[in-house]
């Protein structure tokens, strides 16, 4: 399963002071044993720097955005998400952006700000305990 993590999902795991950091990192970790391919933008690289260096040394953080890069896939931002954002009726062009990206890449959408996902996608968007939710509903109908 493709999943695509919102820039929110991905901060949360960094930052242990965020309201979602333990559902974020629980589902980062069960997504590792399960058959989930995670996926994140570019522009979400720069977002959580942008947002973690003054919690977070730099060493840390290069470290972290390693293991990002050998275990997900991590999605280039071009001119057709970028025409994509200006014309989506999303209120939040950076998660038009984002969204223009999973749809081309993935099977779901988990971010914690389902509002401005949801009625501007046709992909299932879930939070992150959500989907951890529906991960361990198929996992006991198995």
């Amino acid at each position: 399963m493709r999943v695509f993590l919102d820039t929110n999902v991905a901060l949360d795991t960094l930052l242990p002071g965020r309201p979602s950091h333990k559902e974020s990192t629980e589902l980062i970790n069960l997504g590792s044993n399960a058959n989930i391919r995670f996926r994140i933008t570019s522009l979400s690289i720069a977002d959580m720097a942008y947002c973690s260096l003054k919690y977070v040394a730099k060493e840390d953080l290069i470290e972290r955005f390693k293991l990002f890069y050998r275990e997900w896939k991590i999605i280039s931002l071009g001119a057709m998400d970028i025409a994509f954002a200006m014309e989506s009726k999303c209120p939040d062009f950076e998660d038009a952006l984002q969204i223009s990206a999973a749809e081309m890449e993935s099977d779901v959408i988990v971010t914690n700000n389902k509002k401005h996902f949801e009625p501007y996608t046709a992909l299932p968007v879930y939070s992150p305990k959500e989907f951890m939710d529906k991960l361990r509903e198929a996992a006991g109908a198995e």
